[in-house]
């Protein structure tokens, strides 16, 4: 499976259509977060139509977007997982969007305990399912304490429920984004944990699963 991964447009259009060659050549485009910059949700749909169009879509809602996306469940081939899941070829996708409580009162925040709750609830399910795929969690906020959360001012703003999240149901992979400064990949524990970068500066990532194999490239349009 190829996975391109998005993070934090901010409504640059613009650049979403400059990933038309790019989505002709994965199997899942995976958006973790604020499609738009504080507009609207008709317009956030917009948006992930372009990409939607072309592949099968998996986001969440950024703490920058409007709150009414978090209600759009599915629109045409995008699939919302905020608190949710989807399951693709044995790869679930498991995600949570907005992000922990910052400095700046956005449209989208959670305390800790909510966040831990959005997420926990899900991976509960699928064990009581005996799911036993690849798992993959989609987290608009990074696990706090890596190189994902750290700000210019080298403080880790990341969240804590993430985190141990991470740490307890173990997922293959996490997409996270929020951090703009923060593109990388980490490890925590076995987990990769990948921040893109934000689109926004024109950053993408591709993801290519073997397997339990996974191979992560960060890239520039």
């Amino acid at each position: 499976m190829k996975i391109l991964a998005i993070t934090d447009i901010h409504s640059r259009i613009g650049y979403v259509r400059k990933l038309t060659n790019i989505l002709d050549e994965v199997d899942v485009a995976v958006i973790a977060g604020d499609v738009t910059y504080f507009e609207s949700t008709d317009y956030a749909l917009e948006i992930i139509s372009l990409i939607s169009g072309r592949k099968i879509t998996v986001f969440v809602p950024g703490n920058c977007d409007d709150p009414s996306l978090i209600e759009v469940k599915k629109e045409s081939n995008a699939v919302n997982i905020h608190g949710d899941y989807y399951i693709l070829d044995e790869v679930v996708f498991v995600g949570v969007g907005g992000s922990n409580i910052t400095p700046f009162n956005t449209p989208i925040e959670y305390s800790e305990e909510e966040l831990w709750k959005l997420v926990s609830n899900v991976f509960q399910k699928l064990s009581k399912e005996k799911f036993k795929g690849l798992k993959i969690l989609v987290s608009h906020p990074p696990p706090h304490n890596t190189k994902l959360d750290k700000t210019y001012f080298g403080q880790h703003v990341g969240s804590i429920s993430i985190r141990k999240v991470i740490e307890l149901f173990k997922p293959n992979l996490c997409i996270c984004g929020h951090i703009h400064e923060a593109r990388g990949v980490d490890k925590l524990g076995e987990t990769i944990i990948l921040n893109p970068g934000p689109l926004m500066r024109k950053y993408y990532a591709l993801i290519e699963i073997n397997n339990t194999n996974i191979e992560v490239s960060l890239n520039v349009l």
